[in-house]
């Protein structure tokens, strides 16, 4: 029996990393990962369900075929004993090919995945809990099997461990008792043997719902390692080297990301800085800068703070106290789990509640919500920026936006009016410019600083940025966005290149209830735009060809493919020199169809 247990459990962990790489893109948060085994089960389940189903089977029909044996070979029959066991031993021969099968396909898939799996520090330590918690499910079912035994087997079970517990001599056990005792004590033996390979595949099958019961077991190891971490960057962060380093967090629905890397290039015309890289903006990502990247020499340290839910934002400035708050956007994402607007409202204003009272705090104009936090806050120094607001404290006029970039008129307070020019497309990456022009003017940038900071801004990775070609098109990479009004500022951006317009995109993800309308607003904008659409996913893809078909999009030029390699040869057939080509909404791999 300890040999099966072994096969099993080795061949359980060749499962658990499929797994471990959705919790990991779901941040190791027990919620995202029920959210996506609800959305997915399919995806969850099916492979599961293929092995636990193919090992029923398999048992049944090696069953079937062992008795007729016995019956019909008189050789064989001699063999009874063993044979007994011939179906449990074809069974898990079959349990280890096919799962040996699926982990090879699904490395594989993990091989070739937009973000691979990381195998960290924590995600180790969460295959270790899964091992365990396998092995307790397996003792606890093996165990409990015994509620189906006969009268008489359970009988002899308690008198087993009756007098496996008073006695050590067998001859002190009276005979009739010892004849139970051994016959329910092999009846045990043998079912526990014939029946446990159906009870491997079970675990295996139920290896989804393991993954958030390992990650509950694991918690309070998790939360105290975790405090450990942030209690160290918070300490850093306290020591007489850098009680004069100005700390900036950044938070938004859209736009943090871009404004961060904005911001930082037009600081270092005048200070050392350092910001949190790519999309690192949660706790433990700031975290790990600070402890491994931050240094005495810096001067300028900028947070990028993401939120998932309620209080992730607090959770940041808890120990990087910024001195200057920035909120970039309040809108619809993460609905998910904030559910409604007002509570992604409430938390994205938790960058004001942890930003020091004698800081700063900037927000813009232009988005209502955002307009409404910074009326409410009492502090002195607070600044709003806008796309047209003459009242603001910087804003543009004359904005010209095409292909090339971007040129506008500033007006500021402070330096009066002056001429900028940016290879950043689109007009919200304006928007982004204004908030770190009014963060620059704040931390005494001159105006030619500035101006030469935005001349060296670069597109962020990701976000409208022109990919080279090599056959005549031209190629927009906006996989990062999967928001309502980045999505929106992208179309906006492909509208103004000319020649035929292709888009390819799985639409948005995490809006909640509002997914299906906001997908279907985003296909009908995108009628206005392009010519041909390539959507990716035949479910994801409905509200979409919903929304284009509803504005009279021609119904030839709709492709729905599965994948996205399947959507890039798809692409590879239609294109043609001049083609404008925009990759938009990338989803994580956990959303594959």
């Amino acid at each position: 029996m300890f040999f099966f247990d072994i096969i099993f459990l080795v061949v359980y962990m060749l499962v658990v990393p499929k797994f471990l790489h959705v919790m990991q893109q779901e941040s190791y948060q027990n919620d995202g990962m029920f959210r996506w085994i609800y959305n997915n089960p399919r995806k969850a389940f099916k492979e599961g369900l293929i092995q636990f189903l193919g090992t029923i089977i398999v048992f049944l029909l090696s069953e079937i075929a062992v008795i007729f044996m016995i019956k019909n070979t008189d050789w064989l029959n001699s063999l009874k004993g063993l044979t007994l066991y011939l179906p449990t031993f074809i069974s898990l021969f079959f349990l280890v090919v096919i799962n040996l099968i699926f982990a090879i396909k699904n490395k594989k898939e993990r091989k070739n995945a937009k973000k691979p799996l990381k195998y960290t520090a924590r995600a180790i330590r969460l295959m270790v809990y899964n091992f365990f918690v396998a092995a307790i499910l397996d003792v606890f079912i093996l165990e409990n099997i015994t509620l189906f035994y006969p009268a008489e087997i359970k009988d002899g079970l308690s008198l087993y461990s009756a007098y496996r517990l008073q006695y050590q001599d067998e001859a002190m056990v009276p005979q009739d008792e010892y004849d139970l005792i051994q016959t329910a004590y092999n009846y045990d033996l043998d079912a526990k043997i014939k029946y446990g390979v159906l009870i491997y595949a079970f675990v295996i099958f139920g290896i989804p719902l393991n993954m958030i019961i390992s990650n509950w077991f694991a918690s309070p190891i998790e939360n105290y390692i975790k405090d450990k971490f942030i209690n160290m960057a918070a300490r850093k962060l306290r020591k007489k080297e850098y009680e004069n380093l100005i700390k900036i967090g950044i938070t938004g629905s859209y736009g943090k990301t871009s404004t961060k890397y904005i911001l930082g290039t037009i600081l270092k015309e005048k200070y050392n800085v350092l910001f949190t890289p790519g999309s690192y903006n949660t706790t433990m990502g700031n975290v790990k800068v600070i402890r491994e990247q931050l240094k005495p020499e810096h001067e300028v340290f900028i947070s990028e703070m993401g939120a998932r839910k309620k209080h992730d934002i607090r959770e940041i400035c808890d120990f990087v106290h910024p001195d200057i708050g920035i909120i970039t956007s309040i809108g619809e994402q993460h609905l998910e789990t904030f559910k409604t607007i007002e509570n992604v409202a409430k938390t994205k204003a938790e960058m004001l509640g942890g930003t020091r009272f004698d800081g700063a705090i900037f927000l813009p104009k232009d988005d209502e919500r955002c307009f409404e936090l910074y009326k409410d806050d009492k502090r002195e120094n607070k600044f709003i920026y806008s796309l047209k607001d003459i009242e603001s404290d910087v804003y543009a006029s004359d904005i010209k936006t095409s292909k090339d970039g971007s040129e506008f008129i500033v007006h500021s307070k402070k330096y009066g009016t002056y001429n900028c020019k940016t290879i950043l497309l689109g007009m919200h990456n304006v928007q982004n410019i204004l908030c770190a022009i009014t963060v620059a003017e704040y931390l005494d940038l001159s105006k030619e600083q500035i101006i030469e900071g935005i001349k060296k801004l670069e597109p962020v990775e990701h976000r409208l940025q022109l990919l080279p070609s090599t056959n005549g098109t031209i190629v927009i990479d906006d996989a990062f966005n999967s928001n309502p009004v980045g999505s929106k500022y992208a179309l906006d951006v492909l509208g103004t290149f000319d020649g035929r317009k292709i888009i390819i995109t799985p639409g948005m993800v995490e809006l909640g209830k509002e997914e299906y309308n906001l997908n279907k607003e985003f296909g009908k904008y995108m009628a206005k735009v392009a010519d041909i659409a390539i959507l990716i996913g035949y479910n994801r893809a409905k509200p979409i060809e919903e929304g284009l078909k509803e504005e009279n999009f021609n119904d030839m030029n709709i492709y729905v493919v599965s994948s996205l390699n399947e959507a890039t040869e798809r692409l590879s057939k239609l294109t043609k020199t001049g083609d404008v080509i925009m990759f938009e909404n990338d989803l994580p791999d956990a959303y594959n169809e």
